[in-house]
């Protein structure tokens, strides 16, 4: 007895009895269940497709069909020729030997098989299947020119159960699911690859694998996910996991060969056997990705991160397992919010160099090592900051801030003390600015803990002396706190920052304790910008003592409250607004510009005057016409007096807006409540736009009509959570991500 599999064709199947164009139906026969019979109307989506011996099927159109058998024979040859246009397949892709409906064969055909160029595509439409089954298709299809689009409905998963090689692959919607051969050891990978043909497109690495926004690639494999060609030699050339898409891998050693990565949206490590080690490559050509946006560990096992790794968005424990970071530098680099989620973490070496946003450790941070501070900030909310808790590293500052440390700890601190290695740059969120520590001297090594405590305000006409029988008229509430260090008579200079702090003179400022003098003796003031209060002491006279910023000055306060300020993009500019009460007298308001607030360069760009009258609250606005929207934008006002009393706004912020034209501009985002706006080029036509909204799932949450007036409501029905948006015309589509808080 010998058992033989075959295809068996279904009611109403269509096959070729000649070669043509795909709409004349003399082309074609229709299986009524006992007999083929003539066609009167070409196939549709309902119908599968028999393209059989010798025959050529050619597109003049869009075309759109069920499942499609194709002659898979060493003479076949050329068999679809797609001619430029998109053929929707609705079930399954087959090759098969012998007259149709013939028996399941491996597809060995590598001449133009499928053809015959880039843009000529096969979309893999509808809800869950199989589409390409072992021993019913092959990636020895390796001159074939057509490309692949997986489409599958939200919510809904393709499976590949055999290798599938083309021009370009991009999965649009839905999930595809690369599977792992296990019926053969070891297990096999079911690989897509690209085209080899090197005399058209060369002998580098080549093709295109996209994941668009909503989504999801999910791979069984180790090896070979991901190739040109699996002599090891030759790579993809292009691997792009956009914003909004994700890629799930399961294997313990997932590799992907291609010569460049854009890991923009999320990666998501799962699967409870066995360790695992991050995504790599190991072609000659290939490089090793080491850029991410969203990095999510489920399951129970272990993911050893990479020893470079830079990361501009979020990095997530949902499971047991746990990330190994003992030998990962952490390069934190992304232009909005990031969070650590669901661990504390614990990092050999950790660099913040974030162009905007906060980073948000939600817990204690831990630093083996070295802790590089570039630029941006970090709110610990409370929790504790740890520095070369290895005793083997340092800090190393040149920018950026810190906020909300319960207590920062720096573990062996350097012999030498510098700018470098001991500037602490705690934001005061309750009186604003940015209360630089740094101290300067030798010291006698072991640890150094801070404490800053925050309390809104100052003491004024204070009532003590400062040792040099100075009086001291002011001092500021937060104060500085300095335990858990080795003492030694070793001369310190320290220093505190008075920035954003009303100070009419540098040389007024001073360090003094909380309603007594500090150790040591006062230094002049230093630094205009910085605004550096000094004192002299030892490092035995840093215990025991709360340090903060102190003046034999009473500053003037302006005889005003600021009740807000906010700015938004317009036709003509980025526009200003700001709300005051209590004016007394003639008052200027002086408009200040800069692309980095913690920079602290900032530009005047102008003045507007007191305007009067009897309403309490006096509302005034700026235009900034000459406003650059592709750089990030800050405004603050500094109000002035006639004596020359001056006092500061809040910073409000206009984001970049993107250089591509298909970027959607969604402010504020986060979006938390209140009016939300959408900034569309001016050359989109909005008149009669669609808008949809889809979480990252891929599931469709609204579609209609764009209208501004909506959107207030629209977004604040969200649930917390991402979300794509996008905006259609008839000749353009916007696409941006929302982060609803």
């Amino acid at each position: 007895m010998i058992l033989e599999s075959a295809f068996s064709q279904e009611l109403n199947a269509y096959k070729t009895i000649s070669s043509g164009n795909f709409p004349n139906v003399s082309i074609w026969v229709v299986w009524n269940g006992t007999v083929w019979n003539p066609a009167v109307v070409k196939p549709t989506q309902s119908n599968d497709i028999y393209i059989d011996q010798t025959h050529t099927l050619r597109l003049i159109g869009h075309e759109a069909v069920k499942s499609v058998f194709i002659n898979a024979e060493t003479s076949a040859g050329q068999k679809l020729n797609l001619n430029g246009f998109n053929l929707d397949i609705y079930g399954s892709l087959n090759a098969f030997s012998g007259p149709a409906p013939g028996t399941p064969d491996n597809a060995w055909n590598s001449i133009n098989w499928i053809g015959n160029s880039l843009a000529s595509t096969l979309t893999f439409k509808g809800t869950s299947r199989v589409l390409i089954k072992k021993n019913s298709w092959s990636a020895q299809t390796t001159q074939s020119r057509f490309s692949v689009i997986f489409e599958a409905d939200p919510g809904e998963t393709f499976s590949l159960e055999a290798p599938f090689k083309s021009l370009a692959f991009t999965i649009r919607s839905g999930s595809l699911l690369q599977k792992l051969d296990t019926s053969v050891l070891p297990n096999t990978c079911f690989t897509l690859s690209f085209n080899t043909e090197t005399t058209v497109f060369g002998i580098g690495p080549f093709g295109d694998f996209v994941i668009e926004p909503g989504a999801t690639l999910i791979s069984e494999c180790n090896s070979n996910i991901l190739n040109r060609s699996t002599s090891g030699t030759t790579s993809a050339l292009n691997f792009d996991l956009q914003s909004g898409g994700t890629l799930i891998l399961e294997g313990n050693s997932p590799r992907i060969e291609a010569a460049n990565f854009q890991l923009g949206g999320k990666v998501i490590f799962r699967g409870d056997t066995g360790s695992k080690t991050f995504l790599s490559s190991s072609y000659v050509d290939a490089i090793t990705p080491d850029e991410v946006h969203d990095l999510e560990l489920q399951g129970t096992q272990a993911l050893a991160l990479p020893n470079e790794m830079t990361l501009s968005g979020d990095l997530e424990k949902s499971g047991s397992g746990n990330f190994i970071t003992n030998s990962t530098r952490l390069t934190l680099a992304g232009s909005g919010d990031q969070q650590i989620l669901g661990f504390p973490l614990v990092i050999r070496d950790l660099d913040l160099n974030k162009s905007g946003g906060h980073f948000y450790p939600n817990s204690d941070l831990t630093i083996q090592r070295n802790l590089t501070l570039t630029q941006g900030s970090m709110d610990l909310e409370g929790n504790d900051l740890s520095i070369n808790s290895g005793l083997s590293g340092a800090l190393n500052y040149s920018g950026g801030s810190w906020k909300n440390v319960g207590q920062l700890h720096y573990f062996g601190i350097p012999a030498t003390l510098t700018a470098n290695n001991a500037t602490f740059p705690f934001e005061d969120t309750r009186n604003g600015g940015l209360r630089k520590v740094q101290l300067l001297g030798n010291s006698a090594g072991g640890n150094l803990t801070i404490a800053f405590t925050e309390y809104e305000g100052a003491e004024y006409n204070s009532g003590f002396f400062d040792t040099d029988s100075t009086e001291i008229l002011y001092r500021l509430f937060s104060y500085l706190t300095f335990t858990n260090l080795t003492p030694s008579p070793n001369p310190l200079e320290l220093r505190i920052s008075a920035h954003q702090l009303v100070v009419d003179d540098v040389n007024d400022l001073r360090i003094v304790g909380t309603g007594y003098a500090a150790p040591g003796n006062h230094a002049p003031g230093l630094d205009p910008i910085e605004l550096w209060a000094r004192r002299e002491l030892t490092f035995a006279g840093l215990v025991g003592t709360d340090f903060t910023i102190g003046s034999d000055r009473t500053p003037t306060i302006l005889p005003i409250t600021w009740l807000g300020i906010s700015s938004k993009i317009t036709e003509g500019g980025i526009l200003i607004s700001w709300d005051v009460v209590g004016e007394k007298g003639e008052l200027n308001f002086e408009i200040y510009k800069c692309a980095d607030p913690l920079a602290l360069e900032w530009t005047q760009i102008g003045v507007t005057e007191f305007q009067g009258g009897i309403d309490p609250i006096q509302s005034y606005q700026f235009l900034d016409n000459s406003a650059d929207l592709y750089i990030d934008n800050y405004y603050r006002i500094r109000q002035v007096d006639p004596s020359g009393n001056i006092g500061w706004s809040e910073i409000t912020k206009i984001s970049k807006r993107k250089t591509a034209s298909d970027k959607l501009i969604i402010y504020p985002n986060p979006y938390y409540s209140g009016e939300v706006r959408m900034v569309l080029p001016n050359v989109f036509d909005e008149n009669g736009a669609e808008l949809t909204i889809y979480n990252t799932q891929g599931k469709l949450l609204h579609q209609g009509r764009y209208l501004d007036a909506d959107l207030e409501q629209l977004m604040h029905q969200l649930t917390p959570g991402v979300y794509l948006v996008s905006i259609n015309s008839n000749q353009q589509a916007l696409r941006g991500k929302l982060i609803r808080k």
